[in-house]
């Protein structure tokens, strides 16, 4: 494609796979042929990254190419090389824009799976967590966020996620401190802690036999630019946020049954209202997950396929914190 033929009639964002550079991700918007923004994420100098990317916000694509392509650092490429290199693969239409939210799909067929709402950055909640599931034959554990919270050893708590089999998705909090929009009640975390975020999906589907599981936080995700009810999932997340009220609402609920059809998700599960909850309709199964924490003491949810179908419990670990 040429450059005066390229031309986007609004902001799109891309994710750049880098290689033979410390970063694995270049996140980037453009809009009408303008850098927008860039973000070099998971690794390398954040120093040097963040000033490149201000330094080229906003700028014409057209006076960014000259000025990354051919840099070298090692290996034959560099940062600024590998953003030239994906800018040119969005022009050539080899690059696709994403999604306004990301799916992470876990392909393996379940029988039992362990479900945990908000950590709030409490590392020593996910320790008890994980043991009581490693108990009961948990083949697979999925957290619905929000994993940051006001615990200030949260970056702890998400670098043992991040060395774990544990499979999350960010909630509302994670989301606003992957782009440093967090309130100022809230703590510190670090640029790597933040990229960790920025790296997560926002969706995980899962497979439990025959049936196709959905989990994610909550309305947020109608909110994050680029929002589409045609993208995978959304009509699960419009019903359950929108039209249900997170299944508050009974009295939508035929016009619930009368969209389940629809579905591609057998199993839908949220976290945001912070409530325990579990409701089978037109042969689909809603979960809602209260917080690890709550008045009974420290909780998790297993699902578990069985001669009866699928099976909801919530377990209770325990009344108190052990350190």
């Amino acid at each position: 494609m040429t450059e005066s033929a390229f031309s986007m009639s609004k902001t799109q964002r891309y994710i750049y796979k880098t290689q033979r550079v410390c970063p694995p991700e270049i996140h980037f918007q453009a809009n009408d042929a303008i850098l927008e923004s860039v973000r070099f994420v998971g690794g390398g100098c954040p120093g040097n990254a963040q000033l490149v990317a201000r330094l080229l916000q906003r700028m014409p694509i057209a006076e960014v190419l000259p000025i990354l392509n051919g840099i070298e650092c090692s290996k034959g490429t560099s940062c600024p090389d590998q953003l030239a290199e994906a800018i040119l693969a969005m022009q050539s239409g080899k690059l696709q824009p994403v999604s306004s939210f990301r799916v992470e799909d876990d392909p393996t067929p379940r029988k039992i799976v362990g479900l945990i709402g908000e950590l709030s950055g409490d590392r020593r909640v996910l320790r008890q967590l994980t043991e009581s599931m490693a108990t009961r034959g948990v083949e697979a554990v999925f957290c619905a966020g929000n994993l940051t919270g006001t615990e200030k050893a949260g970056p702890k708590l998400i670098k043992e996620i991040g060395k774990s089999a544990l499979r999350a998705v960010t909630g509302d909090r994670d989301w606003a401190y992957a782009y440093e929009m967090e309130t100022k009640k809230l703590p510190f975390i670090d640029r790597k802690t933040r990229d960790f975020l920025a790296r997560l999906p926002q969706v995980i589907s899962f497979q439990m036999e025959d049936r196709k599981g959905v989990l994610f936080f909550g309305d947020y995700l109608q909110t994050m630019p680029g929002y589409s009810d045609f993208e995978p999932y959304a009509l699960e997340i419009n019903m359950v946020c929108g039209l249900t009220d997170f299944m508050r609402d009974e009295t939508v609920f035929p016009a619930l049954e009368a969209m389940a059809p629809q579905f591609r998700a057998d199993i839908i599960i949220f976290s945001q209202t912070g409530k325990w909850g579990h409701w089978h309709l037109a042969g689909k199964d809603f979960i809602s997950l209260g917080p690890a924490v709550d008045r009974d003491g420290i909780s998790w949810a297993s699902l578990e396929i069985d001669s009866g179908g699928l099976k909801y419990s919530k377990i209770v670990t325990s009344n108190a914190i052990g350190v």
